[in-house]
């Protein structure tokens, strides 16, 4: 059997890795391109998904499975999958605690003014004249009650929050105290002071908030995002944050990154932006590589994957 990766591994875990399955030929990557020659021959692939293109995919004549370490799956050609019958493995958890820790971290950041103090510290000036606030019993409505939306929950819960939720039917989900069919989402955000973006991009989620979602907002409520900056229409926001609509927005994603330097979001003082990391971790490898090897020893003993496996209808 043979398993090929598009990315690399540290030496560590590449050694640990051929010790543990002797009977496995590993062909340890560090990009699809490097891989294409050996994508005929190849059982498993572990990726991240650049550069599986349809073209590239159907090269591998013989894969069975796909796990991917990647966050969202946007990239990766399903209609191959679906033809070809090729099981795939998402690395849904490996975000969840380091993702929900960021979204703590902007709310506390935006109810304590630090972006604010930080740039008083910047000018050396003393500004104890500022409206401050705190998140307890304040409500966090979080759209995509998956891994990561769940790991959220359970920090706001510590923090004495109110939390909701949207799912696809609306069905009980445990230390959520209320949750949302996706068609009742307008309720959810206009009743929360923070609306958190945690769903994954697929054609139904794209572009979901806009202008009509912004304007459903309480005014004074900030908007999170941590999916993937696809899931909003970027001009509707800035015109958003703007016009006042909405009291600002901590993004991790956008629709174009690096986000171009002449974005107006730069410049918005109510709005904190980091580069897509929300998810890094010195553990992410680590996790991912948990989940794949539970469903490898599955898949060794021709057993069905017990983790993460993706309904290719759905995309996640």
């Amino acid at each position: 059997m043979k398993i090929l990766t598009t990315m690399p591994f540290p030496e560590w875990h590449r050694e640990r890795l051929e010790r543990t399955y002797p009977g496995i030929l590993w062909r340890i990557c560090r990009s699809t391109g490097e891989a294409l020659e050996f994508l005929p021959g190849a059982d498993i692939l572990v990726t991240y998904g650049d550069g599986l293109t349809a073209e590239v995919l159907r090269r591998a004549s013989k894969l069975r499975w796909i796990q991917s370490f990647a966050g969202g799956l946007e990239h990766i050609p399903f209609d191959v999958l679906r033809e070809r019958e090729i099981t795939l493995t998402s690395a849904k958890g490996v975000h969840a605690v380091q993702a929900a820790e960021h979204t703590l971290g902007v709310m506390l950041a935006f109810v304590r003014q630090l972006p604010f103090f930080v740039r008083m510290q910047e000018q050396a000036r003393w500004e104890d004249h500022v409206k401050l606030d705190e998140i307890h019993q304040k409500t966090v409505c979080i759209v995509g009650l998956g891994a990561m939306g769940m790991e959220i929950a359970h920090r706001a819960l510590a923090f004495g929050m109110r939390v909701t939720g949207v799912n696809s039917d609306g069905r009980t989900v445990a230390e959520v105290h209320k949750t949302y069919p996706r068609d009742q989402i307008d309720l959810a955000i206009a009743e929360a002071d923070f609306v958190v973006l945690a769903m994954p991009l697929t054609a139904a989620s794209e572009r979901r908030f806009g202008t009509r979602e912004f304007s459903l907002m309480k005014r004074s409520a900030f908007l999170i995002n941590i999916a993937r900056g696809k899931v909003i229409d970027e001009p509707a926001l800035v015109r958003a944050l703007q016009e006042g609509q909405i009291a600002g927005a901590a993004l991790d994603v956008f629709v174009e990154e690096p986000l171009p330097a002449e974005s107006p979001l730069w410049k918005m003082p109510n709005v904190i932006i980091t580069p897509h990391v929300a998810g890094r971790s010195p553990r992410y490898l680590d996790r991912a590589l948990e989940i794949f090897e539970t469903n490898l020893e599955a898949f060794l003993a021709e057993k069905p994957l017990p983790l993460n496996v993706v309904d290719l209808e759905k995309g996640y």
